[in-house]
C-alpha cells in the first residue's frame, strides 16, 4: 500500500491518553489531529526491517510503554515518523534512513545522473561530467569525440577560424601601440606575448585530447579584447 493511501486509512481508538492504531500499515504518516512531539509506539521487529508499523500514539509519554505493548513496541517521539526508517538498537528507537541504507534495502534506486558518494546521493550532469574512481569530473575532448558529440576535424577547423580572429586582434592591438593610441605596460606586453604564443601552439596542443576545450583556447586580455 502506498504512502498516500495508507495515510488516508489510518484510524485510532482512544483509550485513556493512548491512541491505539487500528491495523495501520507500513510507512504511514500520523494524522494531523495528533499533537506535535507526540509519543508513538512502533513494532520493534518491523522497525528492524525498515518498516514503521504503528501500534499506538499518546499525547503524553508512556513510562512503561515496553510492558504496555508486551515488549513488542519501541518508542519514537517527534512530529512525524520518517517515511524511511532505520532501527537504532542501542537506543531502541528509529531514525530517518540515510541514502546508503535505502539503496541497500532496495527502497531507492540511483537515477542515470546520480552516484553514491560518502553515503549520500549526489547528482551530476551526464552531458558534461563523468564518474572516475567514484568521483565526478568534467568530460574531456576525447570523451566528446568518443561519444560523437564533436569530431576532431570539426574542432580543428573551428580552432583555425578562431585563431585567425584572435591573431588579427593582436595585430590591430600592436598597430595601436605603435601609433601611441594604446599605452602598453611591461605587464601588458608579457600577457600579449603569452596570448599570441598560446594561439600559435594550438595545432600542437590538439594532440593531447585530455586537454579541455576551456583550457585549450587562451583568453585575451581586456585591451586585446577591445580590437575583436
Amino acid at each position: 500500500m502506498d504512502k498516500e493511501k495508507c495515510n488516508n486509512l489510518i484510524e485510532y481508538t482512544k483509550k485513556g491518553n493512548i491512541f491505539h492504531c487500528n491495523g495501520c500499515c507500513s510507512k504511514c504518516l500520523i494524522k494531523d489531529y495528533l499533537i506535535r512531539n507526540k509519543q508513538e509506539a512502533l513494532d520493534r521487529e518491523q522497525a528492524k526491517e525498515g518498516v514503521a508499523l504503528v501500534l499506538g500514539a499518546s499525547e503524553e509519554r508512556i513510562k512503561n510503554y515496553i510492558k504496555y505493548f508486551e515488549e513488542q513496541g519501541i518508542e519514537f517521539v517527534g512530529d512525524n515518523i520518517p517515511y524511511y526508517i532505520t532501527y537504532v538498537p542501542e537506543l531502541d528507537t528509529v531514525r530517518e534512513a540515510i541514502d546508503e541504507e535505502m539503496l541497500e534495502r532496495n527502497q531507492r534506486e540511483l537515477k542515470e545522473n546520480e552516484i553514491l558518494i560518502n553515503g549520500k546521493i549526489v547528482d551530476y550532469d551526464i552531458n558534461t561530467q563523468k564518474i572516475v574512481n567514484n568521483e565526478i569530473i568534467d568530460k574531456t575532448r576525447e570523451d566528446y569525440i568518443n561519444e560523437k558529440v564533436i569530431t576532431l576535424d570539426t574542432e580543428k577547423l573551428k580552432a583555425r577560424i578562431q585563431r585567425e580572429k584572435e591573431l588579427n586582434a593582436v595585430d590591430l592591438y600592436d598597430k595601436a601601440v605603435l601609433r601611441g593610441d594604446v599605452i602598453e605596460t611591461p605587464k601588458d606586453k608579457n600577457e600579449r606575448d603569452i596570448f599570441r604564443n598560446a594561439w600559435l601552439e594550438i595545432p600542437n596542443n590538439y594532440t593531447d585530447l585530455s586537454t579541455t576545450i576551456e583550457q585549450l583556447y587562451p583568453m585575451p586580455t581586456e585591451k586585446i579584447k577591445y580590437f575583436m
